[in-house]
């Protein structure tokens, strides 16, 4: 459709193509229904962003996700690996932003452009009623001055054709006045036709001039009965403009992510955590656990002791800082250790846990004897340990497990806690 690009002055100079030359309403009648199919454009272009918040929030969804397990299985660590996980929590929050902001568009805004249009547009059978209805009436309003336009462009035709003869009858008359050899009875007769077409001429235009004046006198009954015809289609496309700019800034009210609380804060805390990342503070955690300021069991003379008493010894050892260092052989079923999945950092099996998790050993631990069968005897974990492997047992300091096989060369037990079986290290239990 093209759209009009006339300047809009003070004065509008007459057009050869005005809206008042017949017919020429009919641009208003297409504007609108133009504008029920506008209404139809509004509720797709809504329809289609809905499904781009939609598609983006499961995208962000998915993304999460990936990168949660990426950063967990990762080799970050302290407040950096919190910076990570910043930017996938805030990823959730600015999903479910998304996908809220979907909900109101489909749920809120499509609805009302369904409604208004059922509303101010009824189907006929060749068009919509209410562009019939305007195109009635803009009909009536100029059937009167279309006739009289007919009667002044019949009567100028007439009188311009009568000019024409008489101005060519009259230029014979002249070139037979010059010329000697046409008669006198000649020149007459041609004089006398050129004095008929005169008064034709004449009366021509007197018809012509009352043609024009008649159009003339009713032009202002004319321009009042069309400008009320077009008063009313204006009304009604101002109608539709207003709810349009209803619907424009309710949308986009809805699609500004900056006016929306939650979205500010999430991208408030996503800095703030990366505010608070500190390389000091994580080079001094990695040192402590897996550096220069970790504890040692430096080597010392010992007198020889029996393999049992020995294994004892090694249960618990207090650190200089109050913590417990806990080492035993390690248990390797591929020629790694368990540690390798996680990232490698530890090249034995060696956890540290603070004083706080650590459980003494009781008193009668020596009196302890290990079961060989049955179904089994109840121990106490005197430390945290997280399983390594699919077939190791996960516990915390205090849990009470069932041992039901023995300490293996490697320093390894098989028990049960609850429903689930599966391996643990003999020295971070201890007899109940």
């Amino acid at each position: 459709m093209e759209k009009p690009t006339v300047e809009v002055e003070e004065e509008v100079s007459a057009s050869t193509n005005s809206f008042w030359d017949v017919g020429n309403y009919r641009k208003v009648l297409e504007r609108m229904d133009n504008g029920a199919k506008l209404c139809d454009d509004l509720h797709r272009m809504l329809q289609e962003r809905s499904e781009i918040e939609l598609k983006y929030a499961k995208s962000l969804k998915v993304w999460k996700k990936r990168w949660d397990e990426l950063v967990d299985k990762g080799p970050d660590y302290g407040t950096t690996e919190k910076a990570w996980a910043a930017s996938q929590t805030a990823a959730e929050s600015i999903a479910d932003i998304h996908a809220e902001c979907r909900d109101k568009i489909v749920n809120e805004v499509m609805p009302q452009v369904v409604q208004w249009k059922k509303e101010h547009y009824h189907k006929s059978i060749m068009s919509w009623k209410e562009t019939k209805t305007a195109e009635d009436g803009f009909e009536r309003a100029q059937k009167p001055w279309e006739k009289r336009l007919g009667k002044v462009q019949r009567a100028k035709k007439s009188y311009h054709t009568t000019c024409r003869t008489a101005e060519v009858q009259n230029r014979a008359v002249a070139d037979a006045e010059r010329d000697p050899s046409v008669t006198t009875d000649q020149c007459k007769k041609l004089k006398a036709k050129a004095d008929k077409l005169s008064r034709e001429r004449q009366k021509a235009e007197d018809k012509y001039r009352e043609r024009v004046q008649d159009i003339t006198l009713y032009n202002e009954t004319y321009k009042t009965d069309m400008t009320r015809e077009f008063e009313k289609c204006q009304e009604f496309e101002g109608e539709r403009l207003a709810f349009f700019k209803k619907i424009f800034l309710q949308s986009y009210t809805i699609m500004d992510m900056c006016s929306i609380e939650a979205f500010r804060k999430t991208f408030a805390d996503c800095i703030a955590t990366a505010e608070r990342l500190s390389p000091d503070e994580d080079l001094s955690y990695y040192s402590k656990a897996q550096g220069t300021d970790m504890g040692m069991q430096w080597p010392v003379f010992e007198e020889f002791k029996e393999v049992d008493e020995m294994a004892k010894s090694q249960v618990a050892t207090r650190r200089y800082d109050g913590s417990v260092e806990r080492t035993m052989s390690t248990r390797t079923t591929t020629g790694q250790s368990p540690a390798a999945s996680t990232g490698g950092i530890a090249p034995s099996f060696s956890q540290t846990n603070s004083h706080d998790n650590a459980v003494d050993p009781p008193d009668d631990f020596d009196s302890c004897e290990p079961p060989t069968s049955g179904e089994g005897v109840p121990v106490r974990a005197l430390f945290d340990y997280d399983a390594q492997d699919d077939d190791e047992l996960s516990f915390k300091a205090g849990d009470i497990l069932t041992k039901t096989e023995d300490e293996d060369e490697q320093g390894w037990c098989r028990g049960r806690l609850g429903e689930k079986e599966g391996l643990f290290p003999a020295n971070y239990c201890g007899a109940i």
